[in-house]
């Protein structure tokens, strides 16, 4: 529905969140040969709050439901042939639509021609008044997103009134729309700026401007308008002077959109394809078009038409892949009708924000090693034998593990200690004589093809080795930086802690006992506790005045 200086009120349509649509005079049904066409709305009676903001009509792949509102007050829209409306009709008029809201009514005289539909004049209260060129361009085809137009003409309801108006267009959003006359509906959203300025005998009398949102929908027209206040200087405005919802027309026919069925699911595989992809698409008006859409590692979606099409069964094609070992491909079905409002489907339902999807996982890469722990040749240490190393794989490591074993031992496997990220932590066990000790390390990828990696790389028939040197246990080193604090009656004890024995050789303790007495050389000295770490609090502690001295030793299991 159309706007004017005296009856204003646009019509929103949908977008389809799956495609955007174009509208040119093929498929917009305004014109001398669509007489006979009707459209009834919903209306406010009076301003409205809205949230345009909140409403996004810019967004691209939209959903908007106007189902709910006001019903009250209606207008209505219709498509007569020029002899209808009152004469003189202005030049180059081929139908007339006439208009209602509420108790007024107007007919406004137009022309379609193939960039678009024209308004040429308009007439109220049974006066014509004809728009000065280069007149009304309502709608410019063809209509799309991005499309762009503006227009302005002058008109003079009665002598000495001179009326300026003009009309910025753009088309900001697409998708897909809900009114009470059905949906979803596949649209765009037409944001415009209306003014008009009017002189009476060359002094200014009055300024008019809207801003103005509509929603037009292929072979239906329009379907919601949501317009502000006048002088509203935010396109983001809360109140609605003008809200119109399609409630009824003699437009649309089917308004189902396509089913979608059987879409062929891929999982993960090492083949590179192509991959090919069925869907079963039905629908009571046939089908115009179909595609599938497909996106390789989370790169732009591409669409591909069906390689044949047998009965309802459509047949799409992924490409082959190429590249880096793993990727992941997205994938999704589109579908058009061939109604006249052209109602489109896609599955999964919500593409491409949901998507069916798979990994193609070419991976023949074992996984990497590095900073492996090497003990030295010999070493004078009973162990255990700690042995760290880095393990990589661009799927992850699903399973690693040490290999070792003693003189003319069988071999023996442990799986890691722990690890945190990349960091492995495994353990050989300690020894009660002089031997030799081998050991490798074996890690498997998580790619599917449980690649297994070795380090050294051969393994079993090239492991890493030492002589491991059995030696009488020595005694630990005595504990260092011994540090004694005072503190509401009671002394803390802290001390480093010892990991070797008096030879220099690693050593493990089992805790530290703690000896208190007064003389220096500790010849006095008593246990008074144990501790399993590097720290001890002595509660029983002498009152303050007594010198104390105190000594750690630490005890080896």
């Amino acid at each position: 529905m159309k706007t004017t200086i005296s009856l204003v009120f646009a019509l929103l349509s949908a977008c389809s969140v799956f495609a955007q649509v174009t509208i040119d005079a093929t498929n917009w049904p305004y014109g001398a040969d669509q007489i006979g066409n009707y459209w009834d709305y919903f209306n406010t009676a009076s301003n409205t709050p809205v949230n345009i903001a909140a409403l996004n009509p810019s967004a691209q792949g939209g959903n908007w439901d106007f189902t709910n509102g006001p019903t009250t007050s209606t207008a209505t829209s219709e498509i007569h042939a020029t002899g209808d409306a009152p004469a003189p009709a202005p030049a180059n008029t081929s139908y007339t639509e006439y208009q209602t809201m509420g108790g007024s009514a107007q007919w406004v005289y137009e022309d379609e021609l193939a960039d678009g539909t024209w308004g040429r004049g308009i007439s109220q209260n049974g006066s014509v008044y004809t728009y000065n060129a280069p007149q009304w361009n309502i709608y410019h085809y063809p209509m799309t997103m991005g499309s762009a137009w503006t227009s302005a003409w002058t008109w003079s309801p009665t002598e000495g009134m001179d009326i300026t108006s003009s009309r910025v267009n753009s088309v900001v959003g697409w998708g897909t729309v809900t009114v009470p006359f059905g949906g979803p509906l596949s649209c765009l959203v037409i944001r415009t700026y209306s003014t008009d300025h009017i002189d009476i005998l060359g002094i200014p009398y009055s300024d008019e401007n809207y801003r103005i949102y509509e929603w037009v929908v292929p072979g239906i027209g329009s379907v919601c308008t949501i317009q502000s206040v006048s002088m509203e200087a935010n396109w983001n405005f809360t109140t609605a002077a003008g809200y119109y919802r399609l409630s009824a027309s003699n437009l649309g026919g089917d308004l189902l959109d396509p089913t979608i069925a059987g879409v062929t699911v891929l999982t993960d595989t090492p083949f590179p394809g192509p991959y090919a992809v069925n869907a079963t698409i039905t629908d009571a008006s046939g089908i115009d078009s179909a595609a599938l859409f497909y996106s390789i590692a989370a790169g732009p979606w591409i669409a591909v038409g069906p390689q044949s099409v047998i009965g309802d069964v459509f047949s799409f094609q992924i490409p082959q892949m190429s590249g880096s070992p793993v990727q992941n491909v997205r994938y999704y079905v589109w579908a058009r009708d061939a109604a006249t409002n052209a109602n489109t489907a896609v599955s999964p339902a919500g593409a491409p924000g949901t998507n069916y999807s798979f990994n193609w996982i070419n991976d023949n890469i074992p996984p990497a090693f590095s900073s492996v722990t090497v003990w030295p040749s010999p070493t004078n240490f009973n162990g255990p034998y700690p042995v760290h190393a880095t393990i990589t794989d661009d799927n992850g490591i699903l399973f690693a593990s040490i290999h070792y074993k003693f003189g003319g031992g069988a071999w023996q496997e442990a799986p890691s200690d722990s690890n945190t990220g990349s960091a492995y932590h495994f353990t050989i066990p300690g020894i009660s004589s002089t031997t030799i000790i081998r050991y490798y390390l074996e890690a498997v990828d998580n790619s599917g093809f449980f690649n297994t990696g070795f380090h050294p790389a051969a393994g079993s028939a090239g492991p890493i080795v030492f002589n491991a040197v059995f030696t009488v246990p020595a005694a630990p080193q005595v504990p260092l930086n011994l540090t004694a604090i005072q503190s509401a009656g009671h002394i803390l004890l802290n001390w480093s802690p010892v990991t070797q024995d008096v030879n220099g050789n690693p050593v493990t303790v089992s805790g530290y006992n703690i000896y208190r007495g007064l003389l220096a050389d500790g010849a006095d000295g008593l246990l008074i506790g144990n501790s399993p770490t590097n720290s001890y609090t002595d509660l029983t502690a002498p009152g303050a005045g007594n010198l104390l001295i105190y000594h750690v030793r630490a005890v080896t299991p």
